[in-house]
């Protein structure tokens, strides 16, 4: 049995994988009304082009930007929360937590992390943070969002657009957009000899794995996190940014 289940009628927003843990849904719905406009407002203007997915990927790409900017807008900022185990005079231990985007309301606070295309681990990182602030009393509930189990299959499907539009004959017209190792770029230019109709298909495989392979942070990865109980028992909402948001 899952660890977290769907509720549509939260945040209505189109193009989105939305869910929830442990009551998120009814906590968001109750008692944080200005946070679900301000992220049905973030997420309802939020797109991507496939120019973006081409020629960017990177965590710090135009993409987490958009989206960081718009939380930016609406007062979703970073924090650096530090904690201290004390007896008496005597510091036992310290601890400093960050947050990407942090909101205080009236009824308690949240925190929000973007994990477009970072190494998966960064899922565990964000989730024990949450724990922790969630156990201090300084966080009600935490929201990741990532890539969605429709876009991460599509993307595939981008690269491969993305070649037969180009139609390259040479590894440097492939290079002039994308960014490649040098490995991978061997790996390209001799699969570039071949003609065969499907080369195409199997170079923007090679490119798809590269960028946005399985140990990337993608909603099966969080899911996987989820089911094992990682962050528990802070409430948590998982948004998967999904195909439909693609221009």
């Amino acid at each position: 049995m899952a660890n977290f289940y769907e509720n549509r009628v939260v945040i209505e927003v189109k193009g989105y994988e939305i869910y929830f843990t442990r009551f998120s849904d009814s906590i968001l719905s109750d008692h944080f009304k200005e946070a679900t406009d301000d992220l049905k407002y973030v997420l309802d203007g939020f797109h991507i082009s496939e120019n973006q997915i081409v020629e960017g990927g990177g965590g710090l790409s135009s993409i987490t930007q958009n989206l960081r900017d718009r939380l930016y807008e609406k007062g979703w900022n970073k924090i650096n929360i530090k904690s201290e185990q004390r007896v008496r005079d005597r510091v036992l231990s310290s601890e400093s937590h960050e947050i990407d985007h942090y909101k205080e309301f009236e009824k308690g606070n949240i925190g929000l992390e973007i994990e477009w295309n970072n190494k998966d681990p960064f899922f565990d990182r964000d989730l024990e943070n949450f724990r922790k602030l969630h156990q201090l009393g300084e966080l009600t509930l935490g929201i990741i969002i990532t890539r969605g189990e429709t876009l991460q299959k599509e993307l595939l499907n981008v690269f491969h657009r993305f070649l037969i539009s180009l139609r390259p004959e040479k590894i440097e017209e492939i290079s002039e957009h994308i960014s490649l190792s040098v490995k991978d770029q061997a790996i390209i230019k001799n699969m570039l000899t071949d003609t065969d109709v499907n080369t195409y298909m199997a170079i923007a495989r090679k490119i798809y794995t590269s960028k946005f392979g399985s140990t990337t942070t993608h909603m099966d990865k969080l899911h996987l996190r989820i089911n094992r109980g990682v962050g528990n028992p802070c409430p948590l909402i998982m948004i998967g940014i999904g195909k439909d948001r693609l221009t």
